[in-house]
């Protein structure tokens, strides 16, 4: 019996609204945190300053960020950041549930990873996505 080829898989990440908006009350809350404290005026200024620019670096960042993610049974996985596919080893420690992925990989020597909220891709895509993880071998 043959073997059926499966398609190759090609997914865009859009940005996540609700990593988003997890972002923008977890930095409210430090905001709140920081003035209700008992520092010293000084002190509350200067963290709510860190504060502030930490979300304007971060919002920055995530509106920047663009990561494709392609697998053929030819090539394996290969993940780009908008500078063309690199070939990398998914690891054992990627978590996968139905509200996120954690997606850890080998990217020639480093280890890296990336957050994959549910939103980021269409459903059916995102499903697609969590079969191809489970049954291509990691």
């Amino acid at each position: 019996m043959q073997k059926k080829h499966e398609p190759t898989l090609l997914l865009e990440l859009k940005p996540s609204k609700k990593l988003k908006r997890l972002l923008v009350v977890i930095h409210l809350l430090a905001l709140g945190s920081c003035i209700a404290n008992a520092l010293p005026v000084a002190i509350k200024l200067a963290l709510l300053t860190g504060i502030w620019l930490h979300f304007e670096f971060t919002a920055k960042r995530f509106k920047s960020e663009q990561c494709k993610i392609k697998h053929t049974e030819t090539s394996g996985w290969e993940v780009s950041d908008g500078n063309g596919f690199e070939q990398v080893q998914i690891l054992d420690s990627t978590v996968i549930t139905i509200f996120a992925i954690f997606l850890h990989f080998n990217n020639n020597a480093d280890k890296q990873s990336v957050l994959i909220v549910n939103d980021a891709l269409p459903e059916d895509d995102y499903r697609r996505f969590i079969v191809r993880l489970k049954t291509a071998g990691k």
